[in-house]
């Protein structure tokens, strides 16, 4: 019996999410990224963010999940139940944790990870064009403290 790839157990838990039609620009001083919202994958959160949208969101670098930025503060958007959990979050990967009310974006290699262990986020968008330049200025977020980036939908 052929088993096709769609099918696995493991496609549908950490990729099925990942479709959507939506598309959103993600701006911080100096540059822009293309990211494509995953409306389909994840409608409740999705909704609950095109409600608010656009966001001015501050960022700070994480402590303890690797190459990632988080949001200074919390955000009540009216959700608090996680649509699906990813602790391994993919570069580009923009997520918000509905336990904590925090927007993150993910530029390289990461985990989702609290100082108590691991934790899990619900992954609602990513970065389809400007990851590099995003890195740059996410990366600088550890040594220059807080910027700002601004969701806005397309």
């Amino acid at each position: 019996m052929t088993v096709q790839s769609e099918t696995w157990y493991w496609e549908k838990t950490w990729s099925d999410f990942r479709r959507g039609s939506k598309r959103a620009s993600l701006i911080w001083h100096g540059g822009e990224a293309v990211v494509d919202i995953y409306d389909d994958g994840a409608p409740r959160t999705f909704a609950a963010i095109q409600a608010v949208l656009p966001l001015q969101i501050p960022v700070v670098h994480v402590a303890w999940s690797g190459d990632m930025v988080m949001s200074t503060r919390s955000y009540d958007i009216g959700l608090n139940e996680q649509e699906h959990h990813v602790r391994l979050v993919r570069p580009g990967d923009l997520a918000f944790d509905p336990k904590f009310g925090e927007f993150t974006v993910t530029y390289g290699t990461a985990e989702a990870r609290l100082p108590s262990g691991p934790n899990t986020l619900v992954v609602f968008g990513q970065i389809r064009e400007g990851l590099d330049a995003f890195a740059a200025w996410g990366r600088a977020r550890r040594f220059e403290g807080v910027g700002t980036i601004e969701l806005r939908l397309n």
